[in-house]
C-alpha cells in the first residue's frame, strides 16, 4: 500500500488511574496525568501497555493529539504546555484533525491502526490547566485530537514514523463527521452515519437510535 500521508510520533505517554481533589476539596478519579514513555511500548486492542483509564473501548484504544494544537494553545494562552498535557498517549508531527478521516489506517512500528472518532473534550482537561471553560474553547476550535481502534497489536516508540497507508472514507473527513454528528443532521445524514463502518460503535449505535426515533431535521 502507497502512503498516503505520514508524519512522527514526537511523545508518548502512560499513566494509572487516580483520586485528584479539587479546589472545592471535591475527590475525581482521572488518568489525565501521565508519564512519558522513551523506550518501545507495546499496544494491544485495549490500549498501550501500563496504560489504564478510568472506562475502556476498543474504539478508543489510543488518543493522539497533534504538535500543531500545543502550538496553538500555547499562543492562544501565551502560556507553555508541555508535550502530553492534555492527557493523550501519542503527540504527533505531520497530522492535524482537519487533514484525517473516520477509518484512515495508519502504520506505526509494527502496530496497524485506524481512526474511530474524534476526542470528546473532557472536564478534567479543563481541571487539569486551570481553565473552566477550556471544554467550550476545543468544541470551537475543532482541536479536538482523535481517538483509534488497533487493528494489528505490535510495538513503536517516540521517533517512529506515523504513515497512513489506507484511506477507504475520503467522503468521511473528521471534521466533516463532527460538524453532522454534533449538529442537526436529518435522515438521510443518520443514516449514513449509521452505516459508516469505522465510526466509533456507539456514535453509529446513537446516530441509529435517532433515526429509529425519527429525530431526524427535516430536510
Amino acid at each position: 500500500m502507497n502512503t498516503l500521508q505520514h508524519g512522527k510520533v514526537l511523545h508518548v505517554q502512560t499513566g494509572r488511574v487516580r483520586t485528584q481533589i479539587d479546589d472545592t476539596g471535591s475527590p475525581w478519579e482521572t488518568a489525565i496525568y501521565k508519564e512519558a514513555v522513551t523506550t518501545p511500548i507495546n499496544i494491544g486492542t485495549l490500549g498501550l501497555e501500563g496504560d489504564e483509564r478510568t472506562g475502556y473501548d476498543a474504539d478508543r484504544a489510543l488518543c493522539c493529539q497533534s504538535v500543531d494544537n500545543y502550538r496553538y494553545w500555547s499562543a492562544y494562552f501565551r502560556r507553555d504546555f508541555p508535550l502530553g498535557t492534555f492527557g493523550e498517549n501519542l503527540v504527533l508531527e505531520g497530522y492535524t484533525d482537519d487533514s484525517v478521516c473516520i477509518g484512515d489506517v495508519i502504520r506505526c512500528g509494527t502496530a496497524l491502526l485506524q481512526i474511530a472518532q474524534s476526542r470528546t473534550p473532557c472536564y478534567k482537561q479543563a481541571k487539569k490547566i486551570g481553565v473552566p471553560g477550556f471544554v467550550k474553547l476545543i468544541e470551537q476550535t475543532q482541536r479536538r485530537g482523535f481517538l483509534l481502534r488497533v487493528l494489528e497489536a505490535g510495538t513503536f516508540q517516540v521517533g517512529d514514523p506515523f504513515e497512513t497507508v489506507d484511506r477507504p472514507n475520503p467522503d468521511a473527513p473528521l471534521l466533516y463527521v463532527n460538524q453532522r454528528f454534533f449538529g442537526k443532521p436529518d435522515a438521510e445524514t443518520l443514516r449514513w452515519l449509521a452505516d459508516l463502518e469505522p465510526l466509533a460503535h456507539d456514535w453509529r449505535s446513537e446516530a441509529a437510535a435517532k433515526l429509529a426515533e425519527g429525530k431526524a431535521v427535516l430536510s
